[in-house]
């Protein structure tokens, strides 16, 4: 399988998850996007505010 093969069923993945336990997948792919920045630029700040910030909107 191609790397972009996995990367695509692995979102599929992703979505039929959050569909399944109500979680919105764009905060998902968000808090996940903010994990791996984290990861790349030791920014905890960073990743932190992000998930506040999508606390805030799921609270809304």
């Amino acid at each position: 399988m191609k790397i972009s093969e996995i990367k695509t069923v692995q979102n599929l993945k992703l979505k039929e998850m959050c569909s399944e336990k109500k979680i919105d997948y764009n905060s998902m792919l968000s808090l996940l996007d903010s994990v791996k920045t984290k990861k790349l630029l030791k920014r905890n700040n960073y990743h932190q505010q992000k998930l506040n910030d999508e606390i805030e909107k799921a609270l809304k």
